[in-house]
């Protein structure tokens, strides 16, 4: 959004007429009007304050600290975005299913993974510091782009875990309840030798993770058994062909969001040795300023490029992702974003 040319003179005067030698001077000329009961010296400072602050609003020093200022507003945001982000992935991936999934080899551990990637950010700034050196490309510092390269990292967690929690719980139908006489039963001796059936409660176990494949099946498998109702039970076709059209719908949802999830998957696996890359040229002794902005921009406008991608599909997974019951995780990761 554009900014408003009166509004950035008004926060320039704003400012100038903050500074500190400008407030101290007017707290000197404001003792001494008290003092000698006689407004002139206050007067005088206004009209030298309000002189002051025209002189320096219309130079370029302002527009460097404002600049700055807006600069370091804006990193502190994204800071603060990340950290959300990150809590949230760290509590999402410590609870079922994710956490089984990781265990059981299905699911990338995204958290340790995470952490990699900081330190590598880490350690680029520590070879920075020694070289006493902050290489800025296009206004944003190595430092900077490797900053945004953590929190879209998170924000590419975030759309695989709410894609497999769609997938986990997409249903084409309610699913029935297990009756409580069908647990298995088993005879439990007593004190006096007396055997008396008891029903066991079933063992816990992991949900493997889902599969695209498994769940268009299912649909293709509603689709034929709706079919053939249709063509025992005639009066009910009309019906069943619109029920078709919406489990069809479905399906290419579906689709949809399986080419996003591959997509942000790929991109994913890519972060490690991007980061890899990054640190040992950043630390080799033969250190390019020109080479490291080429590769840092290509890597940035990639990253972009994918996001743009996930966006243009963000529609499918909002319409498929409001069919389940994600306990609040999907509205918790979308406001962390």
């Amino acid at each position: 959004m554009p900014i408003d040319p009166k509004d950035q003179w008004k926060r320039k005067i704003g400012r100038a007429l903050k500074k500190p030698g400008n407030l101290i001077t007017g707290a000197m000329s404001l003792a001494a009007s008290a003092a000698l009961w006689n407004p002139l010296p206050l007067i005088l400072w206004s009209l030298g304050a309000g002189a002051y602050a025209l002189v320096k609003a219309g130079g370029d020093g302002l527009d460097q600290e404002m600049k700055q200022e807006d600069q370091a507003a804006k990193a502190k945001a994204a800071a603060a975005s990340r950290e959300a982000l990150r809590q949230a992935m760290e509590a999402a991936l410590s609870q079922p299913p994710y956490i089984d999934w990781i265990r059981a080899g299905q699911l990338q551990d995204y958290r340790t993974l995470f952490r990699r990637l900081v330190a590598a950010r880490d350690r680029v700034a520590s070879i920075l510091r020694e070289r006493q050196a902050q290489e800025a490309f296009g206004g944003m510092s190595i430092l900077d782009q490797l900053d945004y390269l953590l929190g879209t990292y998170l924000s590419f967690v975030r759309e695989r875990l709410i894609y497999l929690q769609i997938l986990n719980q997409f249903r084409t139908e309610e699913p029935q309840a297990v009756a409580a006489g069908e647990r298995p039963m088993v005879l439990v001796k007593g004190r006096g030798g007396s055997r008396s059936p008891v029903q066991v409660p079933p063992l816990p176990s992991a949900i493997p993770q889902p599969t695209l494949e498994a769940k268009l099946a299912e649909i293709d498998d509603k689709i034929a058994a709706l079919r053939e109702l249709a063509q025992n039970e005639p009066a009910t076709a009309q019906t069943r062909e619109w029920h078709i059209g919406i489990l069809e719908k479905k399906r290419d949802l579906l689709l949809d969001c399986q080419k996003r999830d591959q997509y942000v998957e790929a991109q994913l696996a890519a972060f490690p040795d991007v980061f890899d890359v990054i640190v040992g040229r950043v630390g080799a002794s033969q250190f390019s300023a020109n080479e490291m902005a080429s590769y840092m921009g290509a890597v940035v406008e990639q990253v972009e490029e994918s996001e743009r991608f996930v966006a243009s599909l963000k529609p499918a997974m909002d319409e498929l992702a409001g069919g389940v019951d994600s306990g609040g995780w999907m509205m918790q990761a979308r406001q962390a974003g």
